[in-house]
């Protein structure tokens, strides 16, 4: 049986303020690169199986055909209150109609929730927008958010990650003062977390450490619904979304006739950092973990695998 810390304690006797609508709503939004590629697999590939114990999902399948259209507009454009409202209506009736179909509880994945990964480099900041953003979602739902769940990852690896997608998309090779930028940046996860416990003050705030449960959709799932049924172990991660590697990337760099040789040699991931700069960057993460661990000021719960096979990423940031 697989074990797991909890900080605090115990979710047990944790009061929701609100009074619930019939059904409740659960909502994973990211971060990019905690997988999320991996868990949008498995709830694709299960959705009768879940639906036969009241769990309703929707994935990037469901959310990017329109549904969430206009609910995450910056404000101040032109028609983009009228645009807010028509989304918030179209989210508003889906969830009516699932109530009428008695569904216990719906999981809702969408890590562009947060924001995009292009917007993170571009400004060179971690989900400058995520506190504005979720709030607008979370009253999209209309007073059915009971738990959020947000994935984190080493920030060394979140970024290299980045621009890996970045560059295989058309961005340039970053410049060392781009990287130094980026680690210097003021907003680490713990921000992160701030801002989704403003954004949904009456809800749960689960957060789950990618290099203790990336690769474990089904425990995930049972986090998210609070242990209420086992979740189907029927799925294998392995060639599943991954980060463009070294002799990808240069391989997209030769495309766009520019000098392969602009990237380091290998054929593992692209490590764009420094050592100095990985140094520093894993201690802000350190940090975090160590403020999560604590008790977050009573803002989040961090959920960690304790099994070896389970946490076999962990090794570098505790036990």
């Amino acid at each position: 049986m697989m074990t797991a810390s909890v900080y605090p304690a115990s979710l047990e006797g944790v009061a929701l303020k609100k009074v619930r609508k019939a059904m409740d709503v659960i909502l994973h939004v990211g971060a990019h690169l905690s997988g999320v590629s991996t868990l949008a697999s498995y709830l694709n590939r299960n959705r009768r199986s879940l639906d036969a114990h009241g769990l309703k999902v929707w994935t990037p399948e469901v959310t990017r055909k329109g549904l969430f259209d206009g609910l995450t507009l910056k404000s101040g454009l032109d028609g983009v209150a009228r645009r807010r409202a028509r989304g918030a209506g179209r989210v508003q009736l889906r969830c009516a109609m699932l109530e009428r179909q008695r569904v216990r509880e719906l999981l809702v994945l969408e890590p562009h929730m947060l924001g995009s990964m292009e917007n993170n480099i571009a400004s060179e900041r971690l989900y400058p927008a995520a506190g504005e953003r979720l709030a607008r979602m979370v009253h999209a739902f209309g007073g059915r958010v009971k738990r959020v769940v947000l994935g984190m990852r080493a920030l060394e690896d979140y970024w290299g990650g980045a621009m890996a997608h970045a560059l295989q998309m058309g961005a340039d090779v970053p410049s060392e003062a781009t990287m130094d930028r980026l680690v210097t940046q003021p907003r680490s996860w713990r921000k992160v977390v701030q801002d989704v416990a403003c954004a949904a003050p009456d809800a749960e705030i689960l957060v789950l450490p990618y290099e203790r449960l990336g690769e474990q959709p089904a425990r995930v799932v049972e986090y998210a619904v609070s242990g209420r049924f086992g979740a189907p172990t029927n799925f294998r991660v392995s060639g599943l979304s991954h980060v463009p590697e070294l002799p990808e990337l240069r391989e997209v760099l030769s495309d766009r006739g520019l000098n392969p040789a602009s990237l380091p040699e290998g054929t593992a991931r692209w490590l764009p950092f420094s050592a100095f700069q990985v140094v520093i960057l894993r201690e802000i993460y350190v940090e975090d973990l160590a403020w999560l661990r604590a008790g977050a000021d009573g803002m989040a719960f961090l959920l960690e695998e304790n099994e070896a096979s389970t946490a076999r990423h962990a090794g570098r940031f505790g036990p």
